[in-house]
């Protein structure tokens, strides 16, 4: 093959591979928001309330209906006999009408079902945006996640390291007759070890990938080639900074004010359910020609329509009661939320404030467990401990890393988390 082709196709791999996108966690959230099927459906639902809406805004307006009839008859539809002379007529004929109503009074159920469809509106806006808390949580979660899976990843890079280093200082040992052959079946065993964790990595890190992706909604076969910003996870901010008074940033959450919503529909429905047993006025006009005789005539009349539904007033009057019921059911679902609300902001925040102190604590033992294993390694150097010692040491070191990445993430979760549920 020509050393030109090949030097061209190896430039573009370089290329390809050097403008590779590179996410960050910002980027992330912004495509999920963009691309998220289930945030798609959540702004559908928004535009079906809004149709709804429109559609109840036209009860306002006159209801018009138009009608036509004609026939063709087999015998005369009208047959006489006058002083011995037969007459017949109406062989055929038609009529057309039109007749507009105009609603005056309801009892209020045009108004407060307008009221109604335009609070649902505002409902679905509310879940679209529960909706969308929820995919960007997920967001945050999974970036978290493959962050504390790449830090790990490093960890093994180290800890493979340490292990090649080791397994040569005793199989060097072992050539000079200074130890056995048991100690560097140790060290081989300890390598295996390691590239088992590595494989079980490999495997989780594709599938955050992929849960990522979906929720980004890029292709799930892409997830490999899927790469995101590795932030600096040394400094943490104290979570103090965050805390807010939770009974004040009760109303900025979507939940609290669907609560809120909850209860003004259903004072909306008992005034509806109210409006059926109520008079209801209406006026109108009708127009119409016919044609039965051979001969068109037109005519029109104007009208007004009181119905008053005696009947109905007493089961509706139950109906009315049961309605009131319901109301007094919303309220207290919404005070019995809103202390679950409560609960749940505290509950997050202890979480938070937990996971900042474990994040200390996990700093502070891979100092200790990174000295350890420097002592052990001089030691085992000395002779004066075993190689299990160095090994254990490694494994706590390794640990100790592990724990403070998981640590960290999980910080990270909790202060989004956090952040969320006391509405900003």
């Amino acid at each position: 093959m020509d050393k030109r082709y090949i030097a061209m196709i190896m430039c573009m791999m370089v290329i390809s591979v050097s403008a590779q996108v590179k996410y960050s966690l910002e980027d992330c959230k912004q495509l999920t928001v963009k691309n998220n099927r289930k945030i798609k459906n959540s702004l559908l639902g928004i535009e079906s309330s809004k149709e709804i809406k429109k559609n109840a805004f036209t009860n306002y307006f006159p209801s018009v209906s138009a009608s036509g009839f004609g026939f063709t008859a087999k015998d005369p539809l009208v047959a006489l006999n006058m002083g011995g002379t037969p007459i017949s007529f109406l062989n055929n004929g038609m009529s057309a009408s039109i007749t507009a109503t105009q609603p005056i009074f309801a009892g209020g159920k045009i108004v407060n079902g307008n009221k109604l469809a335009d609070l649902g509106t505002q409902v679905s806006q509310y879940q679209a945006k529960l909706s969308e808390n929820d995919m960007l949580l997920n967001t945050e979660n999974f970036y978290w996640q493959l962050v504390s899976l790449y830090e790990k990843s490093k960890t093994l890079d180290v800890i493979d390291a340490q292990v090649d280093q080791l397994l040569k200082d005793v199989e060097l040992s072992y050539r000079m007759g200074m130890i056995t052959n048991n100690d560097v079946l140790k060290v081989k065993l300890k390598k295996n070890e390691v590239a088992s964790n590595r494989i079980n990595l490999d495997n989780n890190i594709k599938l955050v990938k992929m849960s990522l992706c979906q929720l980004m909604d890029l292709d799930l076969t892409s997830a490999d080639s899927l790469e995101i910003l590795t932030p600096d996870i040394q400094d943490v901010d104290s979570p103090v900074k965050y805390y807010v008074d939770h009974k004040s940033a009760l109303p900025n959450r979507a939940e609290a004010k669907l609560l809120d919503k909850n209860v003004e529909a259903s004072k909306l429905q008992t005034k509806i359910k109210r409006a059926d047993y109520m008079p209801t006025v209406a006026v109108g006009a009708t127009y119409y020609r016919e044609n039965l005789l051979d001969n068109w005539s037109s005519n029109g009349a104007v009208f007004v329509s009181v119905s008053v539904p005696i009947s109905g007033w007493w089961g509706g009057s139950h109906s009315i009661k049961q309605q009131k019921i319901q109301e007094q059911i919303a309220y207290n679902d919404k005070i019995d939320t809103e202390e679950q609300l409560l609960l749940q902001m505290q509950n997050i925040k202890n979480e938070l404030d937990n996971a900042y102190k474990q994040i200390l604590l996990a700093k502070d033992a891979i100092g200790q467990s990174s000295e350890n294993l420097r002592l052990n390694n001089e030691y085992y150097k000395a002779g004066t401990v075993t190689l299990t010692d160095v090994l254990d040491a490694q494994t706590l070191l390794q640990q100790s890393r592990d724990r403070y990445v998981e640590t960290y993430s999980d910080y990270k979760q909790k202060q989004f988390e956090y952040l969320q549920v006391t509405g900003r």
